[in-house]
């Protein structure tokens, strides 16, 4: 899970650029939203400034923001021009059809140019970070003589009893934590499979034979809502393309080593940026908790490591090697939003599909993963029973909860047109293009699937090439990804529409002949789309 402080943390960069970036890209994603004229182009100016507002954050560094000193005036130009499509008479917009062509582009064409420059930008902030870290790290006289720490290699941890009343969800067991030590062998490094922001996950093997994956959570206030709303999420669900929830683990550190230095090493942080005087190694602070959940192991990986192997990876994946499988995919993680938006009670928002997210267990069966962040839908009043948090992970994050920070089940729609983008494609979620721009997803298929020419997104790995009919239905996919990630969140497709017009592209890909199925008039909310 990526967490980042949305538009708001724009705001910050703003002293650096001179500009209120986070108000601007603001306004002109919402006159984008409510154009009248020239919405394509709107659109796509729209998801140019997004982009930006994705990397600003990292622009941490005045010396690296300098280059951007003109970007203030490029987006006040882009909201004027948007704002300019809210409606005019049919008269005007005959007059200034070429003078509006040439203003998109050429306004397109400064931030096009920003864009360019990010990659030079985040050099110059690494470079300045790495000179702290390795001033920080480089011992001076005060230090150099300081003996080495002598703390043993492997501490035994107790479990308390203290948490033993804790109440958890039926059917899920409750571990001790001698029993996940034992699975992971002491959380040996060996075990380690994944790592996210809320922590390490371990492979490991209970005491009965079963191997299971565990997820540690890391002890911060963000990570306990996480292991909590997780913990009561997953335990009401049960199906088949959903990761299942074996147990738990809540449990407290006694060993006052362990104590020690965990917080010696918070402690030396702090004290060595803020360079504030150091509190003894003797101090004890707050007992270290443990929480833990156990869930069926994934033996096959996740959908983003056989989309995007590792360099030199030869191996062939039968999740690239074939058109079915990809659609097996598809089908498969729909049935599951499908299940948290309509079937569970109340309704889940997952709010982090993501290729990384999605699993497969020994029998190549996708499963969704990671709830963490999800929330409950209450659908009298539209709203989630609690206010959440902003998260997500970047590039997949719905445009519209962007600039309105709502959580809505369509922003799960959004996420899932990203996915289907990906999977077409077999690309990572951002990309160079011809003059070294960064580039979206979206913002790369789009202008491929408006103008029909599906052959040029595909991905060539698949060792077969499609048939007619089969090109037809990854063609009918596409434009099912092209309405998911519509930028106004009531123009996009409710997630039973989807599974239903999935469940036909999965037939027809499946057939070895034409049928009945190709014709338009059997495809949901896709009958209105234009071939």
């Amino acid at each position: 899970m990526a967490l980042w402080t949305g538009l708001g943390q724009a705001a910050t960069v703003a002293q650096l650029v001179g500009a209120d970036v986070g108000g601007l890209i603001s306004m002109i994603v919402q006159a984008a939203m409510t154009a009248r004229q020239n919405r394509s182009e709107c659109e796509q100016l729209a998801r140019r400034v997004l982009m930006i507002a994705q990397l600003l954050p990292h622009v941490q560094e005045p010396e690296a923001a300098q280059p951007l000193a003109g970007l203030g005036d490029t987006l006040r130009d882009a909201h004027e021009l948007v704002v300019s499509c809210q409606g005019r008479s049919a008269a005007y917009q005959f007059v200034m059809a070429g003078r509006t062509a040439e203003r998109f582009r050429e306004v397109q064409g400064k931030i096009d140019s920003y864009l360019i420059l990010f990659p030079v930008i985040s050099h110059i902030g690494i470079t300045r970070r790495l000179q702290r870290i390795y001033n920080v790290l480089v011992p001076d006289d005060s230090t150099r003589d300081e003996p080495p720490s002598l703390l043993p290699q492997s501490l035994q941890l107790q479990e308390s009893t203290e948490l033993a009343q804790e109440v958890l969800p039926h059917g899920i067991q409750e571990f001790t934590l001698p029993e996940i030590m034992a699975a992971t062998n002491s959380f040996a490094p060996n075990t380690v499979i994944g790592e996210g922001g809320s922590g390490k996950v371990y492979m490991g093997r209970l005491y009965d034979g079963r191997e299971v994956a565990i997820k540690r959570f890391n002890n911060d206030d963000y990570q306990v809502e996480d292991f909590n709303s997780e913990l009561d999420i997953l335990s009401r669900l049960r199906h088949k393309h959903i990761i299942c929830i074996l147990g738990s683990c809540l449990s407290v550190s006694k060993d006052k080593r362990l104590l020690v230095t965990l917080q010696k090493k918070k402690r030396d942080l702090l004290t060595r940026w803020r360079k504030e005087q150091q509190v003894p190694e003797e101090q004890e602070g707050p007992e270290q908790r443990e929480r833990l959940i156990v869930y069926e192991y994934m033996e096959n990986g996740t959908l983003s490591n056989h989309l995007h192997p590792d360099p030199g990876d030869s191996t062939l994946s039968p999740v690239t090697a074939s058109w079915k499988m990809r659609m097996d995919v598809l089908l498969g993680v729909s049935r599951a939003i499908e299940h948290l938006h309509c079937h569970a009670n109340p309704p889940i928002i997952h709010r982090d599909i993501k290729s990384a997210n999605i699993l497969f267990d020994a029998n190549w069966v996708p499963r969704l993963s990671d709830f963490g962040i999800s929330v409950l839908w209450d659908m009298a009043t539209e709203e989630c029973f609690e206010e959440p948090g902003f998260a997500g992970t970047l590039g997949y994050l719905d445009p519209e909860y962007l600039h309105t920070f709502r959580v809505m089940p369509a922003s799960d729609v959004y996420s899932l047109g990203v996915v289907i983008l990906e999977v077409l494609t077999g690309k990572r979620l951002y990309s160079r293009g011809e003059e070294e721009m960064y580039r979206d997803m979206v913002s790369f298929a789009l202008p491929i699937i408006e103008a029909g020419n599906i052959e040029d997104l595909l991905d060539r790995r698949p060792l077969t090439e499609p048939t007619p009919w089969q090109l037809h239905a990854l063609k009918r996919v596409a434009q099912i990804a092209r309405c998911c990630v519509r930028l106004a969140g009531k123009d996009r497709p409710a997630i039973s529409d989807i599974v239903a017009n999935l469940e036909m592209a999965h037939e027809l890909i499946c057939r070895h002949e034409p049928g009945l199925v190709d014709e338009p008039c059997l495809w949901p909310f896709l009958k209105n789309v234009e071939d």
